[in-house]
């Protein structure tokens, strides 16, 4: 292995480094900043030549050295990290009558972000919950309410009765480059029941990452500008922060991929930026989020349509289609134009013009620049308010029918099974009771109850039906579940 002379001592780098930062983040950044001077100089510690007992206990001292940088940074911050427990709403649970099973808990994390007891979350965390808990970091267990929450931005902003927390301080993931280090917070399988978070380690390995269009179709989720990182991320990371070196708040830990048996596992988060910001504000004084409309669907500009029209567009997004009665329409936009700015903003991508629109906010008009026939043009549009989800489109939660548990069809699974979309999964069923009796098992779908298709008020339908009846199924058959 390579060897370099001349490398300035260890307590020179240390002096370096603690000269620049010296707050309790500070110091935990010039550790990491220290680290990362010994690991980028092949010293002794690096060689692979077994070396004297004086080069064995230098490689012991690095090592102590690395270990001491994260738990700086972790003792700093985990104090503002928590545990989040949210279990489902009773109305919902006990939709289809009877006890049921027991009540579905959601786990994930947090991070407190004002003293009072304000704490950020991922919204899908405390998602239709009916009773939340909070484990600080000191195993306190408190009771939590929703302040306000954003399926749209994945974001949620949950309070406590608590006075005088440690604060998280939000950075800015702008300032993140692939290569970075960062560490993650969170409550894995729901097992940092008494606050002590688990810490998690990696590089960013990529910003600005879209995720797959169907995670988060169904609650009209954006995830097209998403942080990714080899952070481990699992269920009950949702919702803890991501940070960088300097224990910053860069990012709200929101999904995971990779883990497939096959060695490889990454995490997702939300990135903390301006956008996210203000919409944090918003959230902590109890308001909606409302997102402008345009009624259009777009697409990458591609270079052989860049040439063919005539003009030079380095940047933009071509009109894929547009909304019947829609802002778009109504302006007289078409399908095969090239949108290149919003209000004097260049479109960059698809997701970039997502978000240009978006945070105008609805009832605003904006100045829309394309390019049509190779002529460039500019309309003014005001904006709509962005429909909200329908009920139609939003997956049902599990409930209780007749001994079995009912939820809703995966979007990925609807698809590729072509099922209907107010479908029922049966997730379980309990032994000796009516359902298990008609030959229902986990993993049938029910598309019909006595003989009319399953709307979005499914579970509600269900618990008012009285007497035997029939469930048709996916796969053809039928199940006659007997009155209890």
């Amino acid at each position: 292995m390579r060897q370099i002379t001349d490398v300035p001592s260890d307590s020179t780098l240390l002096a370096r480094a603690l000269r620049r930062f010296r707050s309790c983040r500070s110091q935990a950044a010039a550790a990491i900043l220290f680290v990362a001077s010994i690991a980028t100089a092949p010293t002794l510690a690096f060689d692979d030549k077994p070396g004297s007992l004086d080069e064995r206990g230098e490689r012991a001292t690095l090592l102590e050295r690395v270990q001491q940088a994260f738990e700086t940074i972790v003792d700093c911050v985990s104090p503002s990290a928590v545990t989040i427990q949210a279990q489902a709403s009773p109305d919902e649970r006990e939709a289809g009558g009877g006890s049921g099973p027991e009540p579905c808990v959601n786990t994930g994390a947090g991070v407190i972000i004002r003293d009072d007891g304000t704490i950020l979350t991922s919204q899908h965390v405390i998602d239709g919950a009916g009773l939340i808990h909070v484990t600080l970091h000191d195993g306190r267990r408190l009771r939590a309410r929703i302040v306000a929450a954003d399926a749209r931005a994945d974001l949620a902003v949950i309070r406590i009765q608590a006075e005088k927390l440690t604060v998280a301080e939000l950075g800015d993931a702008g300032d993140l480059r692939r290569g970075h280090l960062v560490l993650a917070l969170g409550n894995p399988l729901g097992l940092a029941v008494d606050g002590q978070v688990a810490v998690n380690q990696g590089v960013v390995s990529a910003i600005g990452r879209p995720l797959p269009d169907a995670l988060g179709r169904r609650e009209d989720r954006y995830y097209g500008d998403m942080i990714q990182t080899t952070v481990r991320a699992g269920p009950g990371d949702s919702g803890g922060p991501l940070l960088d070196i300097h224990g910053r708040v860069v990012g709200i830990m929101t999904a995971a991929g990779g883990q497939d048996g096959g060695g490889q596992s990454f995490g997702f988060a939300v990135p903390m930026n301006s956008h996210s910001k203000a919409i944090i504000e918003r959230l902590m004084e109890g308001r909606r989020i409302e997102y402008g409309y345009l009624g259009l669907e777009v697409r990458e500009l591609s270079r052989p349509k860049t040439n063919l029209s005539g003009a030079a567009v380095e940047q933009g997004v071509c009109v894929d289609s547009v909304l019947a009665d829609g802002p778009a329409q109504q302006a007289g936009l078409r399908a095969g134009d090239i949108i290149v700015t919003v209000d004097g903003k260049a479109v960059q991508s698809p997701d970039h013009f997502v978000q240009l629109v978006g945070a105008v906010g609805p009832d605003r008009r904006v100045e829309v620049g394309f390019v049509r026939e190779s002529k460039r043009q500019a309309v003014a549009i005001t904006l709509a308010r962005r429909p909200a989800t329908t009920q139609q489109d939003q997956p049902a939660r599990n409930f209780s029918f007749r001994g079995a548990v009912l939820g809703g069809v995966r979007p990925e699974m609807s698809a590729a099974a072509n099922v209907p979309d107010n479908a029922l999964l049966v997730v379980m069923v309990n032994e000796a009771s009516p359902a298990a009796r008609a030959g229902l098992t986990p993993g049938d779908v029910v598309i019909r109850a006595n003989g009319e298709m399953l709307g979005p008020d499914a579970a509600a339908r269900l618990a008012e039906l009285r007497g035997d009846v029939l469930l048709g199924l996916a796969n053809g058959g039928s199940a006659l579940v007997k009155a209890p």
